[in-house]
């Protein structure tokens, strides 16, 4: 399936991570499986939005800027006067 994949989307796999890959595409597909055999009642309408009501929002409070200086709790993540977030893939 992940060749199959990797061919379709123009998309090359390390074969080193295809075992790794197909194990979470079937994982995947187990899920929308579950998903697709739910039973749900007829006549439900589908939920957009769980919020009917007013929306209490803080008022804007004018303040100065923190800068870069302010982020020295941060020391390690910054770099070259940026924070530097966590990797996410």
């Amino acid at each position: 399936m992940v060749k199959r994949l990797s061919a379709l989307t123009l998309v090359e796999v390390d074969p080193q991570k295809e075992e790794v890959l197909s194990r979470d595409l079937k994982r995947i597909v187990e899920m929308f499986n579950e998903i697709a055999r739910l039973e749900i009642a007829e006549g439900v309408e589908p939920l957009y939005t769980t919020f009917f009501g007013e929306v209490n929002l803080r008022d804007d409070e004018e303040s100065e800027p923190v800068g870069v200086g302010g982020l020295n709790l941060c020391g390690e993540r910054l770099e070259d006067g940026y924070l530097k977030s966590p990797k996410t893939l």
